[in-house]
C-alpha cells in the first residue's frame, strides 16, 4: 500500500508536469489512466514483467479554441451629482440713468395795457369870465404873551398895492427885545434891525486860590540802647 501511495503521488507529479492545463481532452485520458493504475495497485495485481511496453501518448499538440467573449465596454455614467456645489456667477444688473431733458417753457407774450388819458374838455359857458386886476390891499396884526414859556413877540404889517411895511419884535433869552422894521416899495426887500434893553453885564467872580502850607512831621525820637557790662 505505501508503495501504491508513493506511486499516486509520483504519478500526479508527472502528469501535471507534462500535460498542459489548457489541452483538456488529453488532460481527462491522463486522469483516467490515472484512475486505472491507482485501481489495479489497490488490488495488487501479480507483478510480471511483460515485455509488451505501452505506447507512449505524446500529448497533442491541439490548443483549444481561445473565446474572447465580446464584452461592450462598460457603459459610461455621466453622474449629475457634484460633490461641492459652485456658486454661479452672479453680475449685478447694470441700469442706466435714463436721459431726462427739462421742459422747455416758454416765457408768456405778456403786453402791458395801453392806457389812453381821457381827454378832458372844459365845459364851455358861452363867454370867457374876465377877471379884473384888483388892488392889493391888506393889513394885520398879532401879539404873543407867554409867561410861561417866556414866549414874548408880536408883529404888524399892511400892504397898499406894491407898497408893504411893517415891524415885528421878539424878546431874546439874555433879555433884550429885538426890532426888526422892514418894507418893499417895489424895489426889494429892505430891513433895519435894532435891540433894545438887555441884561446887564456879569463879571465873573474872581477866585483866590488858598495858601497850603505842608504839614512838618517831627521825627521821632528812639530811646538809647542800654549798656551791658561784660
Amino acid at each position: 500500500m505505501t508503495t501504491s501511495s508513493g506511486l499516486k503521488s509520483l504519478f500526479f507529479l508527472t502528469l501535471a508536469s507534462v500535460v498542459p492545463t489548457s489541452n483538456k481532452m488529453a488532460f481527462k485520458l491522463c486522469i483516467v489512466a490515472a484512475l486505472v493504475a491507482i485501481v489495479n495497485c489497490q488490488y495488487g495485481a501479480p507483478a510480471y514483467k511483460s515485455a509488451y511496453a505501452a505506447p507512449a501518448y505524446v500529448a497533442s499538440s491541439y490548443a483549444a479554441p481561445a473565446y474572447k467573449p465580446a464584452y461592450a465596454a462598460a457603459p459610461a455614467v455621466a453622474s449629475a451629482y457634484v460633490s461641492k456645489p459652485v456658486a454661479a456667477a452672479y453680475a449685478a444688473p447694470v441700469y442706466a440713468a435714463p436721459a431726462y431733458a427739462a421742459p422747455a417753457y416758454a416765457a408768456p407774450a405778456y403786453a402791458a395795457p395801453v392806457y389812453s388819458a381821457t381827454a378832458y374838455k372844459a365845459p364851455s359857458y358861452g363867454y370867457a369870465p374876465s377877471y379884473p386886476d384888483a388892488h392889493p390891499a391888506y393889513k394885520f396884526a398879532y401879539n404873543v404873551q407867554d409867561p410861561h414859556t417866556y414866549d414874548v413877540k408880536s408883529q404888524e404889517e399892511s400892504r397898499d398895492g406894491d407898497n408893504v411895511q411893517g415891524v415885528y419884535t421878539v424878546n431874546e433869552a439874555d433879555g433884550s427885545k429885538r426890532v426888526v422894521h422892514y418894507a418893499d416899495n417895489g424895489h426889494g426887500f429892505e430891513a433895519v434891525v435894532s435891540k433894545e434893553g438887555g441884561a446887564p453885564a456879569y463879571a465873573a467872580p474872581a477866585y483866590a486860590a488858598p495858601a497850603y502850607a505842608a504839614p512838618k512831621y517831627a521825627a521821632p525820637a528812639y530811646p538809647v540802647a542800654p549798656a551791658y557790662k561784660k
